[in-house]
Parts: C-alpha cells; structure tokens; sequence
C-alpha cells in the first residue's frame, strides 16, 4: 500500500513540475522599444483563450506579448490579424485599459502617441476561438 502512494505521489509531482516547466516556456519574452523602430517589429502565437472579458472576446489568462517602451514614442502603430476569426486586441498600459475589435474580420489596430511603461497584450477572438496570428508594431506612418 505504501508503494502505490508513493508512486502516486511520484507522478503527480513529475507532472506538476513538468506542466509548470511547459506553462513558463510559453510566455513570450518581452518586446523591448528603446526608440523609434527601424523597421517593424513582429510576433506570432496562437489567438483566444477562455477568459470572457465582457468586452473584448475570449482572451488567455496572461498576456501573450509584453511589450516595454522606455521613451515616449510620437508615433506607434500596433496591428493584429489572424488566419480565421475575429482577432480583438486587449491592451493594459500606464494609460489604462484598452479593446480594439477587427473591422470586418480583418485586423485589429490601434496607433498614436506610446508612453513609457509596461504594456501586457491580450490577443483575443470574439468567438471564443483560437487562431494562429501576427501582432506587428511599426513606427513608420
């Protein structure tokens, strides 16, 4: 009896070491801005997740982009789009908390003036599905 407990034990340790292993390789690195962009900056992953945000669609429950501006930018756009569904962009900033919904089931997008700080970046679908997409930052108007 004995045994069988410790060989549950075992494998429930193994998995929960294993699982938080994977769940930590998953978080994106931060998206580091010190200056105005040479040429765009991309990044990929998968849409969704089941998180309702009321608002802004299904999003995952951590953020997949991070994105750190270290000086006030004039000028930023941020873009998503995704292959299939309605991506939504769900943005929390120094400035406040921000949804951008697809027009039309194309892309997601928001630009103006970036302030320093952290930015999380939920990329969400307003069906609750899951979507291969590419968030794109570029400085050029």
């Amino acid at each position: 009896m004995k045994r069988q407990h410790y060989n549950f034990l075992l494998t429930t340790t193994l998995a929960t070491i294993l699982f938080g292993l994977t769940a930590t390789r998953l978080l994106a690195e931060p998206i580091s801005i010190t200056q105005e962009l040479s040429s765009p900056i991309t990044a990929q992953g998968q849409s969704g997740g089941n998180v309702n945000s009321s608002d802004c669609g299904f999003v995952s429950s951590q953020p997949q982009e991070v994105i750190k501006i270290d000086s006030r930018l004039n000028y930023m756009r941020m873009s998503v789009s995704s292959q299939g569904g309605n991506p939504t962009l769900l943005i929390e900033g120094p400035d406040g908390r921000f949804c951008i919904l697809a027009n039309s089931g194309e892309q997601a997008s928001l630009s103006g003036v970036w302030m320093p700080g952290t930015y999380k970046v939920y990329v969400g679908d307003e069906q609750g599905e899951t979507h291969q997409y590419t968030l794109r930052l570029s400085t050029q108007q």
